[in-house]
């Protein structure tokens, strides 16, 4: 019995650990910030206000300032967040990216930045893959 619960107690304390590794992450790099306010629509046509925590895989959150992707050649990018216009158009591999500038280019996920980290309005974290949302569209748009 005393073997029980040093392992609920011990896997208890873990729990914390495994959920802390967004806080190692930096809120701004080179400039670029994270925090950002977005307007997401869901694949069933619903839409709600967010804040965008950061990207990363199921498991954990791998950056707050940027997402990494392929383009169409299979080059490998890292595109800050907060240049980002809007993301739309997605599909399981891959979504159509808006600039700020106005370009838009179809790029591919990677597998360890599909994931959106997410709080909604009452500061409840979530998970949204790229794959299952219609649309994102960023409303704090001016660097």
């Amino acid at each position: 019995m005393k073997i029980l619960r040093i392992g609920c107690v011990a896997m208890l304390m873990s729990i914390p650990a495994l959920r802390s590794g967004a806080a190692n992450l930096p809120s701004q790099v080179e400039g670029h910030r994270s925090g950002l306010t977005a307007r997401v629509t869901s694949a069933d046509g619903t839409s709600r206000s967010i804040k965008l925590e950061g990207v990363g895989c199921t498991e954990s959150m791998c950056s707050r300032v940027f997402i990494r992707s392929k383009s169409a050649n299979g080059v490998p990018l890292q595109i800050w967040l907060d240049s980002v216009a809007s993301i739309k158009d997605s599909t399981d591999r891959d979504a159509v990216f808006v600039m700020k500038n106005g370009t838009e280019q179809r790029l591919a996920y990677v597998t360890d930045f599909r994931v959106l980290y997410v709080s909604n309005r009452v500061g409840r974290t979530e998970k949204l893959d790229l794959g299952k949302i219609r649309s994102l569209e960023f409303v704090d748009s001016v660097k």
